[in-house]
Protein backbone atom coordinates (compact mmCIF):
# COMPACT_ATOMS: atom_id res chain seq x y z
CA UNK A 1 0.00 0.00 0.00
CA UNK A 2 1.47 3.61 -0.16
CA UNK A 3 0.32 6.91 1.02
CA UNK A 4 0.30 9.71 -0.73
CA UNK A 5 0.26 13.44 1.09
CA UNK A 6 -0.48 16.58 -1.34
CA UNK A 7 0.47 19.86 0.65
CA UNK A 8 -1.07 22.37 -1.26
CA UNK A 9 -1.40 26.48 -0.78
CA UNK A 10 -5.16 25.83 -0.39
CA UNK A 11 -5.63 22.25 0.65
CA UNK A 12 -3.85 19.65 1.59
CA UNK A 13 -4.78 16.15 -0.23
CA UNK A 14 -4.27 12.33 1.44
CA UNK A 15 -4.88 9.47 -0.09
CA UNK A 16 -4.07 5.52 0.12
CA UNK A 17 -3.58 3.74 -2.70
CA UNK A 18 -3.54 -0.06 -2.93
CA UNK A 19 -0.64 -1.90 -4.97
CA UNK A 20 -2.99 -1.80 -8.26
CA UNK A 21 -3.65 2.09 -7.71
CA UNK A 22 -7.30 2.04 -6.10
CA UNK A 23 -7.52 4.94 -3.64
CA UNK A 24 -9.08 3.18 -0.64
CA UNK A 25 -9.46 5.97 1.70
CA UNK A 26 -9.27 9.82 1.35
CA UNK A 27 -9.30 12.85 3.26
CA UNK A 28 -8.70 16.47 2.87
CA UNK A 29 -8.22 19.70 4.57
CA UNK A 30 -7.77 23.11 4.59
CA UNK A 31 -4.28 24.20 4.61
CA UNK A 32 -3.18 26.63 7.57
CA UNK A 33 -1.12 29.84 7.68
CA UNK A 34 0.43 28.75 10.17
CA UNK A 35 3.07 26.02 10.04
CA UNK A 36 2.62 24.28 14.04
CA UNK A 37 -0.82 24.67 12.93
CA UNK A 38 -0.61 22.33 10.24
CA UNK A 39 1.82 19.93 11.49
CA UNK A 40 -1.14 19.27 14.50
CA UNK A 41 -3.14 19.29 11.48
CA UNK A 42 -1.07 16.43 9.66
CA UNK A 43 -0.58 14.87 12.31
CA UNK A 44 -4.30 14.54 13.63
CA UNK A 45 -5.17 13.52 10.14
CA UNK A 46 -2.83 10.54 9.72
CA UNK A 47 -3.53 8.86 12.46
CA UNK A 48 -6.39 7.02 11.62
CA UNK A 49 -4.45 6.00 8.45
CA UNK A 50 -1.78 4.77 10.98
CA UNK A 51 -3.82 3.17 13.12
CA UNK A 52 -5.65 1.11 10.61
CA UNK A 53 -2.92 0.86 7.47
CA UNK A 54 0.16 1.27 9.41
CA UNK A 55 1.74 -2.53 8.46
CA UNK A 56 0.40 -2.46 5.22
CA UNK A 57 1.90 1.01 4.17
CA UNK A 58 5.20 0.19 2.12
CA UNK A 59 5.66 4.02 1.07
CA UNK A 60 4.93 7.27 1.89
CA UNK A 61 5.03 10.07 -0.72
CA UNK A 62 4.91 14.12 0.46
CA UNK A 63 4.34 16.08 -2.58
CA UNK A 64 5.31 20.03 -1.63
CA UNK A 65 4.98 23.00 -3.73
CA UNK A 66 9.17 24.13 -3.58
CA UNK A 67 12.40 23.07 -3.47
CA UNK A 68 13.98 20.20 -1.81
CA UNK A 69 17.20 19.30 -0.85
CA UNK A 70 17.79 16.24 1.32
CA UNK A 71 14.76 15.54 1.93
CA UNK A 72 13.98 18.28 3.38
CA UNK A 73 11.21 21.30 1.82
CA UNK A 74 14.00 24.20 1.54
CA UNK A 75 11.19 26.53 0.44
CA UNK A 76 7.61 26.28 0.67
CA UNK A 77 6.03 27.56 -2.31
CA UNK A 78 4.20 31.09 -1.32
CA UNK A 79 4.39 29.94 2.24
CA UNK A 80 7.04 31.48 4.41
CA UNK A 81 8.02 28.07 5.71
CA UNK A 82 11.43 26.98 5.00
CA UNK A 83 13.87 24.05 6.64
CA UNK A 84 10.79 22.37 6.93
CA UNK A 85 11.40 18.80 7.54
CA UNK A 86 7.90 17.02 7.01
CA UNK A 87 8.78 13.70 7.50
CA UNK A 88 10.68 14.40 10.83
CA UNK A 89 7.07 15.13 11.85
CA UNK A 90 4.75 12.37 10.82
CA UNK A 91 7.86 9.67 11.03
CA UNK A 92 6.38 8.21 14.17
CA UNK A 93 3.30 7.42 13.27
CA UNK A 94 4.70 5.02 10.51
CA UNK A 95 7.45 2.27 9.69
CA UNK A 96 8.33 2.72 6.22
CA UNK A 97 10.60 4.95 3.82
CA UNK A 98 9.16 8.70 4.00
CA UNK A 99 10.04 10.84 0.80
CA UNK A 100 9.28 14.39 -0.38
CA UNK A 101 9.43 15.34 -3.87
CA UNK A 102 7.67 18.82 -6.01
CA UNK A 103 4.26 18.55 -6.27
CA UNK A 104 4.12 19.88 -10.11
CA UNK A 105 6.95 16.76 -11.44
CA UNK A 106 4.60 14.26 -9.24
CA UNK A 107 1.90 15.30 -12.20
CA UNK A 108 4.27 15.70 -14.73
CA UNK A 109 5.18 12.26 -13.83
CA UNK A 110 1.31 11.05 -13.91
CA UNK A 111 -0.13 13.35 -17.02
CA UNK A 112 2.90 12.89 -19.26
CA UNK A 113 2.35 8.90 -19.23
CA UNK A 114 -0.57 9.29 -21.30
CA UNK A 115 1.29 11.30 -24.27
CA UNK A 116 4.38 10.34 -26.98
CA UNK A 117 6.97 12.68 -27.04
CA UNK A 118 8.22 15.15 -24.61
CA UNK A 119 5.70 16.44 -22.50
CA UNK A 120 5.34 19.87 -21.10
CA UNK A 121 2.94 20.08 -18.11
CA UNK A 122 1.57 23.38 -16.58
CA UNK A 123 -0.10 23.30 -13.52
CA UNK A 124 -2.07 26.62 -12.81
CA UNK A 125 -3.23 26.91 -9.00
CA UNK A 126 -2.36 29.06 -6.84
CA UNK A 127 0.93 29.81 -8.30
CA UNK A 128 2.13 28.28 -11.64
CA UNK A 129 4.58 24.90 -11.60
CA UNK A 130 5.69 22.29 -14.30
CA UNK A 131 7.82 19.71 -15.30
CA UNK A 132 9.21 17.74 -18.36
CA UNK A 133 8.87 14.14 -18.87
CA UNK A 134 8.79 11.31 -21.73
CA UNK A 135 5.79 8.92 -20.89
CA UNK A 136 5.88 9.12 -17.29
CA UNK A 137 9.81 9.66 -16.82
CA UNK A 138 11.04 12.91 -15.82
CA UNK A 139 13.07 14.83 -18.05
CA UNK A 140 16.87 15.80 -16.43
CA UNK A 141 15.64 19.13 -16.49
CA UNK A 142 12.51 18.84 -15.58
CA UNK A 143 13.37 21.29 -12.43
CA UNK A 144 14.75 23.91 -14.45
CA UNK A 145 10.88 24.61 -15.37
CA UNK A 146 10.08 27.25 -13.34
CA UNK A 147 7.58 29.43 -15.26
CA UNK A 148 5.64 31.10 -12.71
CA UNK A 149 8.40 33.35 -11.67
CA UNK A 150 9.06 34.52 -15.62
CA UNK A 151 7.82 38.66 -15.93
CA UNK A 152 5.75 39.83 -17.98
CA UNK A 153 4.07 43.07 -19.65
CA UNK A 154 0.70 42.74 -18.75
CA UNK A 155 -1.83 46.04 -19.38
CA UNK A 156 1.13 48.54 -17.94
CA UNK A 157 3.03 46.88 -15.26
CA UNK A 158 5.60 43.78 -15.39
CA UNK A 159 4.05 40.78 -13.78
CA UNK A 160 4.99 37.29 -12.95
CA UNK A 161 3.11 35.23 -15.35
CA UNK A 162 1.52 33.83 -11.74
CA UNK A 163 0.62 37.15 -10.86
CA UNK A 164 -1.20 37.17 -13.70
CA UNK A 165 -2.25 33.76 -14.82
CA UNK A 166 -2.48 31.40 -11.93
CA UNK A 167 -5.87 30.66 -10.49
CA UNK A 168 -5.40 32.69 -7.40
CA UNK A 169 -4.60 35.90 -10.01
CA UNK A 170 -7.73 34.98 -12.20
CA UNK A 171 -10.16 34.96 -9.21
CA UNK A 172 -9.00 38.19 -7.68
CA UNK A 173 -9.33 39.61 -10.75
CA UNK A 174 -12.99 38.51 -11.44
CA UNK A 175 -13.31 38.70 -7.67
CA UNK A 176 -14.60 34.41 -7.39
CA UNK A 177 -12.98 31.42 -7.43
CA UNK A 178 -11.32 30.90 -10.94
CA UNK A 179 -13.39 28.20 -12.17
CA UNK A 180 -16.27 29.80 -11.18
CA UNK A 181 -15.41 32.66 -14.32
CA UNK A 182 -18.33 33.01 -17.12
CA UNK A 183 -18.26 34.64 -19.78
CA UNK A 184 -16.93 34.89 -23.83
CA UNK A 185 -14.82 38.38 -22.93
CA UNK A 186 -13.81 36.37 -19.75
CA UNK A 187 -12.69 33.95 -21.20
CA UNK A 188 -10.71 35.89 -24.43
CA UNK A 189 -8.92 37.14 -21.26
CA UNK A 190 -7.69 34.08 -19.56
CA UNK A 191 -6.86 32.90 -22.74
CA UNK A 192 -4.61 36.12 -23.16
CA UNK A 193 -3.13 35.54 -19.77
CA UNK A 194 -1.93 31.84 -20.54
CA UNK A 195 -0.27 32.66 -23.59
CA UNK A 196 2.04 35.17 -22.23
CA UNK A 197 4.16 32.66 -21.00
CA UNK A 198 3.99 29.90 -23.46
CA UNK A 199 5.79 31.32 -26.35
CA UNK A 200 8.82 31.43 -24.42
CA UNK A 201 8.43 27.77 -23.14
CA UNK A 202 7.95 26.05 -26.74
CA UNK A 203 11.43 28.15 -27.86
CA UNK A 204 13.39 26.72 -25.13
CA UNK A 205 11.82 23.46 -24.33
CA UNK A 206 10.37 22.29 -27.93
CA UNK A 207 7.83 20.10 -26.43
CA UNK A 208 5.37 17.91 -28.47
CA UNK A 209 2.42 18.46 -25.88
CA UNK A 210 1.54 21.28 -23.35
CA UNK A 211 -0.61 19.57 -20.46
CA UNK A 212 -2.59 22.38 -19.01
CA UNK A 213 -3.42 21.47 -15.39
CA UNK A 214 -4.58 22.35 -12.21
CA UNK A 215 -8.57 24.09 -11.50
CA UNK A 216 -7.71 26.18 -14.55
CA UNK A 217 -7.96 22.78 -16.59
CA UNK A 218 -11.62 22.81 -15.83
CA UNK A 219 -12.18 26.11 -17.97
CA UNK A 220 -10.34 24.62 -20.68
CA UNK A 221 -12.54 23.85 -23.23
CA UNK A 222 -13.78 27.67 -23.09
CA UNK A 223 -10.09 29.17 -23.51
CA UNK A 224 -8.40 26.94 -25.73
CA UNK A 225 -9.69 28.03 -29.04
CA UNK A 226 -8.21 32.03 -28.56
CA UNK A 227 -5.28 30.19 -27.32
CA UNK A 228 -4.09 28.68 -30.18
CA UNK A 229 -5.45 31.64 -31.98
CA UNK A 230 -3.12 33.70 -29.72
CA UNK A 231 -0.24 31.14 -30.22
CA UNK A 232 -0.62 31.94 -34.32
CA UNK A 233 -0.22 35.37 -34.03
CA UNK A 234 2.59 35.38 -31.49
CA UNK A 235 4.84 32.44 -33.14
CA UNK A 236 4.12 33.26 -36.92
CA UNK A 237 1.49 31.14 -39.47
CA UNK A 238 4.46 28.29 -40.06
CA UNK A 239 5.31 27.66 -36.50
CA UNK A 240 5.00 24.45 -34.80
CA UNK A 241 2.54 24.56 -32.36
CA UNK A 242 2.41 21.78 -29.86
CA UNK A 243 -0.25 19.83 -29.21
CA UNK A 244 -2.81 21.88 -26.21
CA UNK A 245 -4.12 19.45 -23.87
CA UNK A 246 -5.91 19.45 -20.57
CA UNK A 247 -4.79 17.15 -17.49
CA UNK A 248 -6.39 13.89 -17.17
CA UNK A 249 -7.20 14.70 -13.25
CA UNK A 250 -6.69 18.11 -13.17
CA UNK A 251 -7.12 17.68 -8.93
CA UNK A 252 -6.02 14.98 -8.36
CA UNK A 253 -2.70 14.73 -11.13
CA UNK A 254 -0.44 15.14 -7.65
CA UNK A 255 -1.49 12.17 -5.95
CA UNK A 256 -1.66 9.93 -8.44
CA UNK A 257 1.98 10.78 -9.52
CA UNK A 258 2.62 10.18 -6.05
CA UNK A 259 1.27 6.81 -6.15
CA UNK A 260 3.68 6.24 -9.52
CA UNK A 261 6.23 7.66 -7.63
CA UNK A 262 5.96 5.49 -4.98
CA UNK A 263 6.21 2.42 -6.95
CA UNK A 264 9.33 3.15 -8.92
CA UNK A 265 10.91 3.79 -5.52
CA UNK A 266 10.06 0.46 -4.16
CA UNK A 267 10.82 -0.90 -7.39
CA UNK A 268 14.26 0.39 -7.03
CA UNK A 269 14.57 -0.39 -3.15
CA UNK A 270 13.80 -3.76 -4.07
CA UNK A 271 16.25 -4.45 -7.17
CA UNK A 272 18.83 -2.55 -5.05
CA UNK A 273 18.62 -5.56 -2.28
CA UNK A 274 18.49 -8.14 -5.12
CA UNK A 275 21.88 -6.83 -6.36
CA UNK A 276 23.22 -6.54 -3.07
CA UNK A 277 22.79 -10.12 -2.46
CA UNK A 278 24.12 -11.67 -5.44
CA UNK A 279 27.54 -13.54 -4.82
CA UNK A 280 30.59 -11.62 -5.58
Amino acid sequence: MYLVIDIGGTKTLIAAFTKRGRVIRKLRFKTPDNRKEFEAMLKSALIPFSVKHRRKISQIVIAVPGWIENNVAVKFGNRPWKNFDIADCIKNLFNCPITLENDASLATVYESYFHRGLSLYLTFSTGIGGGLARSGKLAKNSNSVEPGHTFYLFGENHLEWEDIASCAAIGKAYSCQATSVRGEKAYLDIAHRVSLGLPELIHHYHPNCIIIGGPLALLFPHFITPLKSNLRQILGPNAKIPRIVPAKRPKESVIYGGYLYGKSLQASSRKSRHHSKQPQ
